[in-house]
């Protein structure tokens, strides 16, 4: 299986650490989908409030690490000017803004299904339409990971 090569922060141009944290980035987000997408099964297949409890914390886990990740590629990215031209910049920017708009919308859902208490119809459709809003957020994110990794494949 081909790897990256190991990532030395003090001797890496600017370029080549953009190019680590997109894969990290990558890596990160391919993880959090994964992880809300096993959440969710065991939701549907009625698990227990202890499996489903665990579940959630690596879940939470994982959209943190993202969010980290997400966080150092856009440092990394903003001081990489001349990787504009490297045939993974683009897709490595739409990865990025899918994981920031996933955090978004994950962070918009949680918000809701707090401040709503008592769930009246029309709050509950108020949080469907959040939950449906973090959802597509989730499979955008989903459809940037591949798309990156159709351009960097050794990220994984």
């Amino acid at each position: 299986m081909p790897r990256t090569a190991p990532v030395d922060e003090a001797t890496d141009t600017p370029t080549e650490r953009a190019l680590h944290c997109a894969d990290a980035l990558s890596r990160a987000a391919a993880e959090a989908a994964r992880q809300h997408e096993r959440l969710g099964r065991c939701l549907e297949l009625g698990c227990s409030d202890a499996e489903a409890q665990h579940l959630a914390e690596v879940t939470a886990l994982c959209d943190a690490h993202l969010d980290a990740m997400t966080a150092s590629y856009e440092t990394s990215a903003n001081s990489a000017a001349e990787a504009k031209d490297q045939p993974w910049w683009h897709a490595a920017n739409a990865l990025w803004h899918a994981s920031r708009e996933y955090g978004r919308r994950h962070a918009g859902s949680d918000r809701v299904s707090r401040l709503l208490g008592k769930h009246s119809k029309e709050k509950l459709t108020e949080l469907t339409m959040e939950y449906e809003l973090e959802r597509s957020a989730l499979m955008a994110l989903k459809q940037a990971t591949v798309a990156f990794r159709a351009t960097r494949p050794a990220a994984d």
